[in-house]
């Protein structure tokens, strides 16, 4: 799921919308590309930041389209563990890491099928295991340092 833009939809959808909404294939795109993903399920934004802010004040649509990233990306993390041999952590970096433990906690706590448990520790300040104690995978809240990353490309 992404901020503005499905992600993936049932082929069949995009036909029914063609047909029996007589929507041109213009309209559909746009759609598709704009008004779609967290803007399209919460009617208000497309940035998570205010949608957990809204929902925390009681908003239903916000925490519907949370509860939907949520569910989409422990199903992404799922398909993607399927395919490696272990699961050594799971780190999570920007607002997600670092200003919105209730989404971090949310998508952790429903991956205990791959060992990752939920129980994160709320506090922020530092680069941490997040995780509760023995926990059988780590999980990190990390910063992500992408200035870092810039200078070191424009370095070379």
């Amino acid at each position: 799921m992404m901020a503005k833009r499905s992600g993936t939809v049932d082929p069949g959808m995009l036909l029914w919308l063609l047909r029996e909404r007589k929507l041109t294939v213009d309209d559909l795109e746009d759609g598709l590309y704009h008004h779609s993903g967290l803007l399209g399920l919460s009617g208000t934004s497309d940035d998570t930041r205010d949608l957990v802010r809204d929902a925390r004040n009681g908003e239903v649509k916000a925490r519907f389209a949370l509860a939907v990233f949520e569910h989409r990306t422990r199903r992404e993390l799922a398909a993607v563990a399927a395919s490696l041999p272990e699961v050594d952590a799971l780190v999570f970096t920007g607002d997600i890491g670092w200003d919105q433990p209730e989404t971090a906690e949310a998508v952790a706590g429903g991956l205990g099928v791959l060992g990752i448990a939920g129980g994160l520790s709320r506090a922020r300040e530092h680069d941490a295991v997040i995780s509760p104690p023995g926990a059988r995978v780590p999980v990190l809240a990390l910063r992500s340092r992408e200035e870092l990353e810039l200078a070191r490309a424009a370095a070379r």
